[in-house]
């Protein structure tokens, strides 16, 4: 089968390797149909590289069960799926509480083992889930930063009509958005340094767009709330100027959600960091989603919403590619030659 395989950075290739195959009882052959490209593949394939090599990259996918293990009583062959892309060990302190997202042994496909942007991938049968029938493979392929974002916004715990400023409109900044507008926020203020990207969150619903680079962001947020701050940011660029930015919006006893991947320290200067302590802010941090049963599957609930229309996700896609296309793909993404959001990559049959 092909897959496109890392084996150094910046040294990513299309290759023919040994179609995935049945192992153990519990494993699941899935042909895949589409799988995305994380934000941190990116840097993954072109800078930091991976925990062996080669490795099959890819941890955003859905596609078609094609074989099951002999213990696999839940999945049938033909079945439509999509997979949780972190296998948690199950005996760690945290997956005993049902942290499983915070496993200290965690496996993860696309990064400790091969990953999805191949013809085939074997995965574990508890990973897998169903798509809905509203659900295709792209949107099926998105259920991870559909749940990502769903993560970010839980820590809010927000309030009706709250206020919330999100800082970065990459896939996962976009996703948040609607969360919020089903979940009930009130105004909702966009960060970002594209026009087209602040355009399209309008499209989304968002209430007050603004350039981070033509604006001052932090002033505009206080002009439009009585000097006050908003009740919440998440900040989902990882960018040192979004991070110190998201403190600079938030009111007294507001909450701060650091989501965004960082590959950079944060100096957080004196004043913000005063008013961390004088204004008492909560800071959080998200990572990943959580596919605990309680007191909600972030997945299944993201598949719920998708399923009913009221988290969309088709427009997000800006580019499609085949796996042969793999090193243009990051070379684009990595270099920034053209502006993107979700990036797929499409199997043909």
């Amino acid at each position: 089968m092909r897959a496109v395989r890392l084996f150094a950075p910046g040294d990513v290739r299309c290759v023919e390797v040994e179609r995935s195959q049945l192992e153990k009882d519990n494993d699941v052959i899935i042909k895949v149909k589409a799988c995305g490209v994380c934000g941190s593949d990116i840097m993954r394939v072109m800078e930091k590289g991976t925990y062996r090599y080669p490795t099959t990259i890819g941890h955003e996918f859905a596609g078609d069960i094609v074989s099951l293990g002999n213990r696999v009583q839940s999945l049938n062959l033909g079945d439509r799926v999509t997979v949780m892309p972190l296998i948690h060990c199950g005996y760690c302190n945290y997956c005993h509480v049902g942290e499983y997202v915070l496993c200290d042994n965690y496996k993860y496909y696309g990064s400790r083992i091969d990953g999805a942007m191949a013809e085939y991938i074997r995965v574990n049968a508890d990973n897998v889930l169903k798509l809905p029938d509203n659900v295709d493979y792209e949107a099926g392929a998105m259920t991870d930063p559909v749940a990502v974002a769903l993560h970010a916004v839980r820590k809010i715990r927000l309030e009706p009509g709250q206020q919330v400023v999100l800082l970065g409109m990459g896939p996962i900044g976009f996703l948040a958005l609607q969360w919020l507008k089903i979940i009930g926020a009130g105004k909702v203020y966009v960060v970002d340094i594209f026009d087209e990207k602040l355009k399209q969150a309008e499209s989304f619903g968002a209430d007050y767009v603004i350039n981070g680079k033509k604006q001052d962001v932090a002033n505009l947020i206080k002009e439009q709330t009585n000097g006050e701050g908003v009740d919440a940011a998440i900040e989902l660029a990882g960018n040192k100027i979004t991070q110190v930015q998201a403190i600079q919006v938030v009111r007294k006893m507001g909450t701060v959600v650091y989501c965004g991947i960082s590959y950079d320290d944060l100096i957080i200067p004196n004043s913000e960091l005063s008013k961390i302590l004088r204004g008492e802010l909560t800071l959080h941090g998200a990572w990943n989603s959580s596919i605990s049963p309680f007191p909600i599957n972030e997945w299944k609930n993201s598949l719920s919403l998708m399923d009913s229309g009221k988290i969309k996700t088709a427009s997000l896609i800006s580019h499609r590619f085949k796996l042969e296309e793999c090193k243009h793909c990051f070379d684009m993404m990595y270099h920034k030659k053209e502006l993107f959001n979700k990036v797929m990559f499409k199997l043909e049959d």
